[in-house]
């Protein structure tokens, strides 16, 4: 009944108006085994490259004792790091609803099926990247052969899965290089019995990299992806958020930030592997190995930070802004449309 004390310390946070702390990614290392055109995280060089096994159990100590509801495993990389099983148990102790790999499955196979094992006994939930094939996916991700590579091990993963309730999903990164491919990378994602969340590209972070290419322009070819994406229940997104793609692409300020609009609902906090807490862009708020999260959100970094985005405009990403959606709906149709993608969420 580890969710007992999380929740009680969640509703003694939302008094004190701090966040819950309802969102935690933690980023083990900055090596990676891809090259990402829309990446820069393996351009760091924090020492050592791969946070400590022992900083991890410090790192997940005070996520417990502040309280942790869903977490992201990810890096770089994160089946580098080779202690990464008994970093994957530590952190099923650590988060009450959910902890999820975030891997680009892009790695020896004996080591996907090592470290997957793990996650599939665990009830761990697993997520890749499937931003394209061919050509244009080796060009995206940087690396020969990315979607044969990473189809063969989602394949692996799912005849893995047997009864595991873990949560198998692709995320893909709408681009203006992809965009004709998303159809039918969600149709491989669902034949290989993979569910499908849409992201898009951006540079709002630290580690996110400018391709002009990229950049999503406003037009038929993107309006008849969105026309397809609504209402599918094939990905993970909720409707409103693909409902807001379009003006956000065609120049509509979104005016939500989640972060000032609701920082104890939905603040999301990325831990790097040498213990600077994020939020969005800017600066750390903090580093998590010196202090604890209390501090952190009592700090005046942090209210520096808030200060800051309260001149945002707000952004669109899955992030931010879906967190925000969820607990946020702004008419009767997006709650129940947000209840029936919730439920797609449950094996």
């Amino acid at each position: 009944m580890k969710w007992i004390p999380t929740t009680i310390r969640a509703l003694k946070h939302s008094v004190s108006k701090m966040p819950i702390n309802s969102s935690t990614e933690i980023r083990l290392t900055h090596l990676c085994t891809q090259r990402c055109r829309q990446c820069s995280v393996y351009e760091r060089t924090t020492e050592p490259a791969i946070m400590s096994l022992e900083n991890f159990k410090i790192l997940a100590q005070r996520l417990r004792d502040y309280g942790a509801f869903v977490g992201f495993i990810s890096g770089g990389e994160a089946t580098l790091v080779p202690y990464l099983d008994e970093i994957l148990l530590e952190a099923k102790r650590t988060f009450t609803t959910a902890t999820t790999l975030v891997t680009g499955l892009y790695n020896k196979t004996e080591i996907i099926e090592r470290f997957g094992e793990v996650a599939l006994k665990n009830n761990i939930h697993i997520q890749t990247s499937l931003d394209g094939y061919g050509e244009i996916g080796d060009n995206l991700r940087g690396v020969p052969n990315f979607a044969e590579t990473v189809l063969k091990h989602m394949k692996l993963l799912s005849e893995m899965r047997g009864e595991s309730k873990s949560l198998l999903y692709a995320n893909i990164v709408l681009n203006n290089l992809n965009l004709d491919q998303v159809p039918d990378l969600i149709k491989r994602a669902r034949d290989l019995g993979w569910m499908t969340t849409i992201g898009l590209y951006h540079t709002l972070t630290a580690t996110t990299r400018e391709n002009d290419d990229m950049r999503l322009q406003p037009g038929e070819r993107l309006n008849k992806l969105l026309d397809f994406l609504e209402n599918n229940d094939d990905i993970l997104n909720l409707n409103s958020f693909i409902r807001g793609i379009r003006p956000f692409i065609e120049g509509k300020p979104p005016g939500v930030c989640a972060f000032v609009d609701s920082p104890v609902l939905s603040t999301r906090t990325t831990i790097m592997e040498d213990g600077a807490v994020h939020l969005c862009y800017g600066p750390p708020i903090g580093n998590i190995f010196q202090s604890t999260l209390d501090e952190i959100f009592s700090g005046e970094r942090y209210h520096k930070q808030l200060e800051m985005y309260r001149k945002c405009e707000g952004c669109w990403t899955t992030c931010y802004t879906q967190r925000y959606l969820v607990t946020h709906p702004r008419s009767l149709k997006e709650f129940r449309e947000n209840i029936h993608k919730l439920k797609l969420t449950r094996r």
